[in-house]
């Protein structure tokens, strides 16, 4: 596992951690809040705190997403494809 900080915020507790399967997630403080698995899907485990939600959006960002993207897929209890799009219920 590899851990890497946002760039321009790397005084920020959170940290991007990358896989050796090619799936990486994002953690806020101590805490996995996003997830990207090796086959590309998204699963966002909730919104938390106000920090939180500001490194939520700089990870959707980074993935070339929206933040409002991932309140509605927490809001519907969906998971996202973020090669396809292809949307399905949290497993």
């Amino acid at each position: 596992m590899t851990s890497k900080r946002f760039e321009g915020h790397e005084k920020a507790a959170a940290q991007i951690n990358y896989y050796n399967d090619g799936s990486f997630s994002l953690v806020s403080y101590t805490t996995t809040v996003a997830t990207v698995d090796n086959e590309g899907w998204l699963h966002i485990n909730g919104l938390y705190s106000r920090t939180t939600i500001k490194h939520i959006g700089w990870f959707m960002k980074m993935i070339g997403l929206s933040y409002q993207t991932a309140k509605q897929l927490v809001y519907d209890n969906m998971d996202m494809n973020i090669h396809t799009g292809e949307v399905k219920e949290w497993e």
